[in-house]
Formats: C-alpha cells, structure tokens, sequence
C-alpha cells in the first residue's frame, strides 16, 4: 500500500557529537526515498554536512537551527538526574525557556510536520503540547527515561538523596507549567509528562539501555518500551594499519578533550601490548604526544569492522555507537567514561562481564595494567561473544528501514 506524502521534522536539541545527528539522517533516507519531506532541526549546522552527507543537498530535505539554551548555567552541582540535566539546558528560568518555546513553535508553525522525530529535544516537545501532531523519540535509553516519579539518578556508587530527585523534579515542572500556562496548554502532572509520545525508538539492546536492570531492559516505567536494536553506521574510514611485532592489539577511539589523555597515550606507549590509536579532534601530529613503536595512531576514523576482526579489545569512553559495534563482533570493551550518559552505559556493559570501566582519577596509576589485564582476560571475550550470540548481526540500513516505516505508519494516521 503506498502511503500518501508526509512532512517529518527530525530535531536535535541536547548533547555533542555526531551521534545525535547521524541516526537521524539514516532513518531520513529511506522516508526521502519514498518521496516524503524531511526537515531537519538541529543544535549544531555546523556538522550537517558531515553527518547528512548527500541528503544534505537532497531536494525534499531542509536545515533549521535548533532553539536551543546558549547561557552557561552558573554555580550548579554535578547533574544527578535527568531534571537536573534539564536545569542546564533552560529549566530554572521560565522567562527565557518560553522564548526557547515561542522559537520551537514558530519552526512548527512553518514546517506544519505530520510527524516530530526528537532525539533529545524536550523543548520541541514542549512547544508540541497541545498540537495536531504525531511525536516519536529515538535515542538511547538516557534521553527516555522511564515514566516514574521520580526518574531514577544517575549515579550508583552513591545513594542520591531521595529529597533531591524530588525537589529537582518539582522545580522543572514549575518551570515547564509556568511556560504552558503563559501559552493556554495544560499543565504537567509530572515531569516524565513531557516526553510522552506515540512511538520511543529506543534504538539499543535492552542490556545496553542506561536504565535497564537486567538481560530484559528496564522494568519500571515501561510506556511502551520496544527494544529496536542499535543503529549500525555505515562502514568507513581507512583500512587498519597495526604497530609491527607480536601480541595482542588494542583498538582505542579516544577524545581530545579527555582530560587524562596525555597520561593514557604514556601508558600505552608503554603497555606489553601493539595500539592503534584514533583520536578525535587533537590536532597537529599526535605522535608528538607519545612516541613507541608498540603505539601507532591513525589521522582519521578507522574502518570498524576490519579493525574489530583483528582487534583483541577496544578502549573507548562508552560512545553508544563504538560499545555496540564492539560488542555486535564480540570484543571487550574497556572504557573511561567522561559524563553521566557514558558512566550509565559503561555500568551497563559492565554488567554484562563483557567490560571494564576505570574512573578518571584512578588512570594515573593503574590504566596499564588495567588495559594488560582486558587484552588478555579470556572471560572477558567469552562475555562478550556470547551477547553477541545473543543478537544476530544488524545489516546497515535494516533497523532505520523498520523505525522509518513506523514512522511513515504513524505519520498517515493523523
């Protein structure tokens, strides 16, 4: 049955990375191929071109910028929940996230989408209340949280004081209300409210969902929770070039801003084991920061599923999409999470016995031995071979196909 043409607005409101957008153009291609409209709004143009590639230029394809919060909130602690996280995207001011809303609503006004697709744009939810408009979310499970009051917080080392989820919560809906009010729309109950949806893609392995608490995903707060599988991005980048000589190889992605980067380039140059090293975004010649022959670094992306046949580990700081490439070949992963989002999924994979996580402070004195161990732990591998076995490989292009026919479904039922 051909569906009639739809209109869909994919936004993109909080968070870094490619990996908020690339997802998006994937579910985007198949839609524009069946001859819909895609509007993309999105935090960050500036990286549009690299993660569209040729949709970018497509003919039923535009380009918004996101509304989006641009003041650095002062003097707040750590976020320990998903309304906290919200604080610092325009939550404790309702003055100024109602000029975020009234942005939001005018791009709705223009667009008039059949369909809203939000990867983590809560604000563009908001200003959707009380509109004639399907909305769906697609991510992981950190950007859906479940539908409790209170959502859970992040950390589990610590237990976070009841009273402070609680009061966090409270706030964010006041400020939310305030805003709804001013534009004649009902209030939220609670804060999970403002994520409420036709459809969550959630686009992970119910062991990989940052609030899972078991092999089955999550088991409080369900709204409908299907499990879509990951999205697995298309294969690029160059072919693997190892450091010469015997042993295990350690496939590491790591990130400039890393703040112990230096310290985990030293040790490597060091270990007993051959690295090949990416890491994004440190400019100049990376072998100026730590020269060995057992350490090599590659000036772009590496292609991942070659480098995974022949890689004994990979060293990440838990980016959703290298966990499940990772773990989809059955390789370990040792990971040095950098935020809240990582540190929850790294606890994920953890619990799996398929990983090892080390916390920032503890890389000085014990990465290299850290890492020595993962290469060579055979249960290690085991684990993560038998999640693999667990979930038959993705094809790229099969899970955006799925989500993207839902959407289509959703979109004509209007």
């Amino acid at each position: 049955m051909t569906l009639p043409m739809s209109r869909f607005l994919f936004t993109w409101e909080i968070g870094s990375g490619l990996g908020h957008t690339v997802p998006l153009a994937q579910v985007a291609e198949p839609l524009l191929a069946r001859g819909h409209e895609v509007h993309f709004a999105l935090r960050d143009l500036s990286s549009a071109r690299v993660a569209l590639g040729a949709l970018a230029d497509a003919p039923r394809v535009r380009l918004w910028q996101a509304p989006i919060w641009q003041l650095k909130a002062q003097g707040l602690p750590e976020s320990l929940s998903y309304a906290e996280l919200l604080f610092r995207a325009g939550y404790l001011d309702a003055k100024r996230l109602h000029g975020l809303v009234q942005g939001w609503s005018s791009l709705l006004d223009t667009v008039q989408p059949d369909l809203l697709l939000a990867d983590h744009s809560p604000t563009a939810l908001l200003a959707a209340r009380g509109r004639p408009l399907r909305r769906a979310l697609i991510g992981g499970g950190f950007f859906q949280p479940p539908a409790v009051s209170p959502m859970p917080g992040f950390r589990d080392e610590f237990a976070v004081p009841p009273k402070r989820l609680t009061d966090a919560e409270r706030l964010a809906v006041m400020t939310c209300n305030a805003v709804l009010q001013a534009l004649g729309q009902a209030p939220l109950a609670h804060l999970h409210d403002l994520l409420d949806a036709d459809e969550l893609f959630l686009v992970t392995w119910p062991e990989l969902d940052h609030y899972s608490t078991g092999p089955q995903g999550r088991t409080a707060g369900l709204r409908g929770v299907r499990y879509w599988g990951p999205l697995p991005a298309r294969e690029h980048g160059a072919a693997p070039v190892w450091p010469a000589g015997e042993g295990p190889q350690l496939l590491a992605y790591l990130k400039a801003e890393y703040k112990a980067l230096d310290v985990v380039l030293q040790q490597l140059a060091k270990a007993p084991f051959r690295t090949l090293a990416y890491v994004a975004g440190m400019g100049g010649a990376p072998q100026q920061r730590a020269q060995s022959a057992r350490l090599r670094f590659s000036v772009g992306p590496v292609a991942m599923r070659e480098a995974l046949t022949q890689a004994d580990a990979v060293l990440c700081h838990s980016g959703a999409g290298t966990i499940s490439a990772a773990l989809q070949a059955g390789v370990p992963l040792l990971l040095l999470p950098m935020q809240a989002e990582q540190m929850l999924l790294s606890r994920r994979v953890v619990a799996t016995g398929a990983g090892k996580m080390l916390g920032e402070a503890q890389v000085p004195t014990q990465l290299r031995t850290w890492v020595a161990d993962g290469v060579a732990s055979p249960g290690l591998r085991q684990q993560a071979q038998a999640l693999a076995a667990r979930h038959p490989p993705t094809e790229f292009g099969s899970v955006a196909e799925r989500v993207a026919e839902r959407c289509e479904a959703l979109a004509a039922a209007l």
